[in-house]
This record gives C-alpha cells, structure tokens and sequence, in this order.
C-alpha cells in the first residue's frame, strides 16, 4: 500500500460524508446495522440514499436473512463498524467476518468500514479491510477516543484510484486539516507514547466495564453481547419497562441516558439502553439509576 492511499481529515464525520458522495448516487440502496450510531443515518439522509437495515445480534448476522436483503436490495454500500460496533460493543468473530465477505462480494457491495473504536479493543479481531484488501473495504479511522474530543485527527486508506478522488475532494471543498494535531500523533506514535496511553486507557475501561456490567445485572439487565471491551454496553432493561420514558425519567434526577430508540426505529430497541462506561462507573449514576428502574418497574406492575 502507499502512503499516497491514506488521506487525513479532520473528523470520521468529514471522512464519511466524502465517501459518500464518491460512492453513492441519490436513490441508491445502502445497508446499516440495526441498532447503529444515529448519525450515519442522518448523514445518509442528505445523499439520499434509501436506508436498508440488518440486524446486528450477539451471533452477527442472520446471514440468510442477510443474502435475501442483498438479493432483494442490492445496497451498493454497507457502512458498518467492525470492531467494538456503536451501540452494542458487539465485533465480527473472524467467521462472522469471512462470511460477511464472502456475500457482500458476491452481491457486488462495497463496505465502508468505520474503526474509530478498534483501538480500545483489548484484544481485536483482524479489520476487515485487512481480511479483504482495499478493493471490497473502504477503511476510515481516527485518534479522537484514545486522545481527546479536541484533538481530531482522522484518515481514510482506499484503494488507489478512490483515494486519489478523495484527495481531490479534500482540496476542492476545504478539507484542511491540522498540522499541529497530526504531527502530534505522529509524535505520539512513533515516540511510543501512544501505545503506553492506550494500553492504560484499555485496562480502565475493562475494569470499570466489569463493575458496570455487575451492578446493571442487580438491577436486573440483561447484557445480550456481554462486555468485551470498549466504552460501550449495551442493556435490556427489566421487562416492562420503555427506555425512552425512563430516560425522560432520569432527566428528572439530572442524569442523561441513550434510550435504544436513538439507535434505530426496531421497536425491538425500546426495551434497550447504551451505556458509557467510564460515566457508568460512579455511586451516583448506579444509585439514580436503581431508584428510577425500581419506580418504572412498580407503575409496570
């Protein structure tokens, strides 16, 4: 690969968004997760694309189910997040992946792979761009989870041609990016302080995941993907409850919660909630928390 297919922006948002308007076309069918990161279906909005959504379970896919949409469909896009997924913390087993390949090759459906978490895996599976090679997968990434919100340094790796269409992009719609912020990770990486950070940040997040995913079971949680690492866990609330009124309930006590809904319009997701870890673990958040699941499960019952 040459260093001429890594393209810098200042955001993934940014990255996506050009990508989007290399490959895909008004009325053009492109797959997501169900749930998935609310913004990429806002993003997709403004190409209107048409959205086709696939349910991402513990297990990947239904992939019979998944082949019937390609078929019926043909997305001309996939647009998932391998690694540590938004919401649900979920990544392709090395299986689940080959198989993912093997259809969306079949069907002629490129994907835009979005790693922006795959470094706070303690352990990742292989990318699937790194499985497929950059002719099936698009990869996107940046350094803004392990680093600093304020510090956004993206990049995009795409076969040669696209790559040379996303410089051209960049320089015709002020893509500028930070020299300061890049050669900062530059720095950080090549010096190997970037390498100790992360190593640190993965070992918090993997203990206080472990006393989240305790005290969300007491209350009586289930947790369909397990915690594997990252910042997210995604939750099933005790039966009855709707995690939308819950969330406007926790408002009430001062504390924001992302209800399923935020993630897709499933009704399966109502019953659902994301949870940051690192914000998870604190007294306070865990006893707000049990207070208004136990009034929710009294006005249920």
């Amino acid at each position: 690969m040459s260093v001429d297919q890594v393209i810098t922006t200042p955001n993934t948002v940014q990255g996506l968004d050009m990508l989007m308007r290399l490959l895909a076309r008004p009325g053009d069918s492109v797959l997501l997760d169900t749930p998935c990161y609310f913004n990429f279906h806002a993003n997709l909005a403004l190409h209107g694309v048409k959205v086709v959504t696939v349910q991402r379970r513990p297990d990947g896919f239904d992939f019979d189910a998944l082949e019937q949409l390609l078929a019926e469909h043909r997305p001309s896009l996939y647009l998932t997040t391998s690694v540590l997924h938004n919401p649900t913390g979920h990544s392709f087993s090395p299986g689940q992946a080959f198989r993912l390949l093997q259809l969306t090759q079949r069907y002629q459906c490129h994907i835009v792979e979005d790693d922006l978490y795959g470094d706070l895996h303690p352990n990742p599976p292989p990318r699937l761009a790194a499985l497929a090679g950059l002719d099936q997968v698009t990869y996107l990434s940046g350094f803004s989870k392990i680093l600093s919100a304020n510090a956004r340094v993206s990049f995009v790796v795409a076969a040669p041609q696209l790559a040379a269409n996303l410089t051209n992009m960049k320089l015709m719609s002020g893509g500028v990016t930070s020299e300061l912020f890049e050669q900062l990770v530059y720095r950080m990486l090549s010096e190997g302080s970037y390498a100790k950070h992360r190593k640190r940040m993965v070992q918090r997040l993997l203990e206080a995941g472990g006393r989240v995913e305790q005290w969300l079971k007491r209350c009586g949680c289930e947790l369909p993907m397990g915690y594997e690492g990252g910042m997210f866990i995604w939750a099933r609330l005790p039966p009855g409850i709707n995690g939308e009124r819950l969330a406007q309930a926790a408002l009430k006590h001062g504390m924001v919660l992302a209800p399923g809904a935020l993630f897709g319009n499933d009704p399966a997701h109502r019953d659902s909630m994301r949870f940051n870890v690192a914000h998870s673990d604190e007294p306070q958040v865990r006893q707000v928390f049990e207070a208004v699941v136990r009034a929710a499960s009294q006005d249920h019952g």
